[in-house]
């Protein structure tokens, strides 16, 4: 199956709430539509164990593929990621998944 798109929740000066969250998909993956500004927000639903989320650049550089970025999520962590660069990560970020406790959402200024 294809990835699946993660919605983007448009930030503004009026506020925004939070929305749900998306569970992981360690079988097919998601896909972040990516701006350079887009944020990423990861939580660890499992209060046991760390996992592993994976932004894979979509890129090569010479011929040989961009080494993937692995970020091991702490037990009942939440992690934010942003500046995700266009020129490494594309436009529509690839990312892996090891488990549907984590959590995602991302967000666009």
């Amino acid at each position: 199956m294809a990835r699946a798109s993660l919605p983007i929740t448009k930030l503004s000066d009026a506020g925004s709430p939070d929305p749900a969250e998306t569970n992981g998909n360690p079988t097919d993956g998601h896909s972040l539509p990516n701006t350079g500004r887009t944020v990423l927000r990861v939580r660890n639903a499992d209060a046991t164990n760390p996992h592993t989320l994976t932004l894979v650049p979509p890129i090569t550089v010479a011929g040989k593929r961009v080494e993937d970025t692995k970020v091991t999520i702490p037990a009942g962590a939440t992690l934010s990621f942003g500046s995700l660069s266009t020129a490494l990560y594309g436009s529509s970020t690839p990312i892996n998944v090891d488990s549907a406790q984590l959590k995602l959402t991302a967000f666009e200024p």
